[in-house]
């Protein structure tokens, strides 16, 4: 498979959404935006996500002790596809800075190992990251994603509305397609971000304008741990 490597960093703004509200924003966002190529119709202009949260044993990441830090570890899959993303994440005053690499299902194991077996390989560098901090998995959350996308300035905009947000606590190296067992992490709403570089463009102004929306700082992570806890 080819693999993939990218860093990016960009400012994410999140908004609270009853269910009428989100039923605007997507009605505004399809006139507005173009579909985001990943989706699907047939789960309404979305698509399926599975993220593995990595944690120390004693929830430093989920406490913010110094031990823990700012960036959350996890690993990402989409739907049941057979590639999983290795990524890190920080965030400050809106500022998201992220980084991540693909690699084939199948190498997951690989992680837990405690030398590489190539130097070569894409994802050493968040094995050897991981194994430092002494992370491992600690909440799996299930969500779909609606997204839509268009371009200002050269630059790729987005805007993501996650819904049927679901968790459960986990120690196993595996991501499923579809968790069992798991528990709704937020009921009766859903959770946008906006999504762009450097200055809010007059797309997402307009949108603001048109439609009251009410920002929001909700962490899945967090909020799966704590619903588990």
């Amino acid at each position: 498979m080819q693999v993939y490597q990218a860093q990016d960093r960009r400012i994410e703004l999140k908004f609270l959404l009853t269910p009428e509200v989100s039923r605007q924003v997507r009605n505004w966002a399809r006139e507005q935006m173009d579909p985001d190529p990943h989706c699907t119709t047939a789960i309404g202009d979305s698509y399926a996500i599975n993220t593995l949260y990595l944690d120390t044993p004693a929830l430093d990441i989920y406490r913010k002790t110094r031990l823990g830090g700012t960036t959350k570890y996890r690993l990402r899959r989409y739907a049941a596809e057979p590639v999983l993303w290795l990524e890190t994440k920080s965030k400050r005053n809106n500022i998201v800075q992220k980084s991540r690499t693909s690699i084939p299902a199948a190498q997951l194991p690989l992680l837990q190992q405690l030398e590489s077996t190539d130097d070569l390989w894409p994802g050493d560098w968040f094995r050897q990251s991981i194994q430092k901090r002494g992370l491992h998995p600690s909440a799996l959350v299930h969500y779909q994603r609606f997204a839509r996308v268009a371009r200002y300035q050269d630059q790729h905009i987005r805007l993501t509305i996650d819904n049927q947000l679901a968790g459960q606590k986990c120690s196993r190296w595996e991501i499923p397609g579809q968790p069992s067992d798991r528990s709704d992490l937020y009921l009766g709403g859903e959770i946008m971000e906006l999504k762009f570089h450097d200055i809010l463009p007059p797309l997402f102004k307009r949108l603001l304008l048109e439609i009251p929306l009410i920002s929001t700082g909700f962490s899945k992570y967090r909020t799966a741990v704590a619903s588990n806890l």
